[in-house]
């Protein structure tokens, strides 16, 4: 469904260029979920915006190719990515407090997204031209129903509210019932729980599990969080200053990381055991992608294996098993680690 070949999105700044996306490649099946990880800072929400085409000037996509269905969207027209955002892809915004708009009704907001890709148009011209009520009313409909698939109890009642009388849980869901209008086929979810409590958290991932299920709904889920890329995704491709450094399925990049940056975030994670134990951060910063030196890994100050040429030559992406991927110096081709 979607291929991502060699994107680069970048930012001019008066301290030099700023590589917010550099080199990044993935794909994705259709019905597949994948989940990109990182921390703040390291390009995932940046790569959802450049697939839309919504890189926010003075940015832009310099590089790369994304191909959706078999088209390059770098080609596409703004007339033809209009039709394709919402339609076809849609975004699921982390923060809904500033994605809804505060005076609109919610079910009205849900009714837009219809109503501009003529959802119920094409194949009903004749009460379009004649019955203008009717298709207002087939939106009305669909918007309810909308409602209750995502959880939004007493709809008909909820319709005419407000974002502001809605609590985050349900803006959220919200977001989703207007994400799905459409029907798209793909589905970007930028951390679409960051917000929200661990129990409204659970509840909004199992939604979207359920939306993948019976739609068949693609999902990139855009998270810090890897415990919740372990228990929601397929596959899970691992972001650090702009590039992807590691990627797989699910199960080996969870129980055989091979990455230090990756080690590093499952280290962090708080286990409950009878043993105390001490949690181990990453030491250091996430670094000034302005002031990043063009060869070496950018993990190299905050890496535990870090040898000498981790700084001196540029690494690339080795596939280290089948449909595992790594970055890093200490693997060479087929998995081996080399010498350093």
């Amino acid at each position: 469904m979607l291929n991502v070949k060699n994107l680069k999105t970048i930012f001019p700044t008066d301290r030099g260029i700023v590589k917010a996306v550099d080199g990044v490649d993935f794909s994705l099946k259709h019905g597949e979920i994948v989940g990109l990880v990182g921390e703040s800072g390291s390009g995932k929400s940046m790569t959802m915006l450049s697939i839309l085409r919504l890189v926010p000037p003075p940015g832009r996509v310099d590089n790369g190719e994304i191909i959706f269905e078999g088209k390059n969207l770098g080609d596409a027209s703004p007339r033809e990515m209009m039709r394709i955002r919402g339609k076809e892809i849609a975004m699921i915004f982390q923060d809904p407090m500033t994605t809804l708009n505060p005076v609109f009704k919610i079910g009205e907001q849900i009714r837009e997204s219809m109503r501009i890709h003529g959802l119920f148009k094409e194949n009903e011209v004749f009460f379009r031209d004649l019955f203008k009520k009717k298709q207002k009313a087939k939106e009305y409909n669909r918007a309810i129903e909308l409602m209750k698939e995502v959880g939004i109890p007493a709809p008909h009642l909820r319709y005419n509210d407000y974002p502001h009388q809605f609590s985050g849980g349900m803006q959220q869901r919200a977001l989703i019932a207007i994400a799905l209008a459409c029907e798209p086929k793909l589905l970007l979810a930028d951390e679409p729980t960051t917000a929200l409590d661990v129990t409204i958290q659970a509840q909004i991932l199992e939604l979207l599990k359920k939306v993948n299920k019976i739609h068949r709904t693609s999902i990139i889920l855009v998270t810090h969080d890897l415990a919740v890329a372990a228990e929601f995704c397929h596959e899970i491709a691992v972001m650090y200053a702009g590039k992807i450094v590691e990627r797989g399925p699910v199960d080996k990049v969870i129980e055989n990381p091979k990455h230090p940056y990756t080690k590093g975030l499952l280290a962090s994670i708080p286990k409950i055991t009878k043993v105390k134990k001490k949690i181990k951060a990453i030491p250091g910063n996430v670094p000034d992608l302005a002031g990043l030196d063009k060869t070496g890994c950018a993990f190299f100050d905050r890496c535990d294996e870090v040898v000498p040429r981790c700084k001196e030559v540029e690494i690339p992406m080795e596939e280290v098993r089948p449909g595992e991927f790594v970055r890093c110096i200490h693997y060479t081709s087929k998995g081996v680690r080399a010498s350093g």
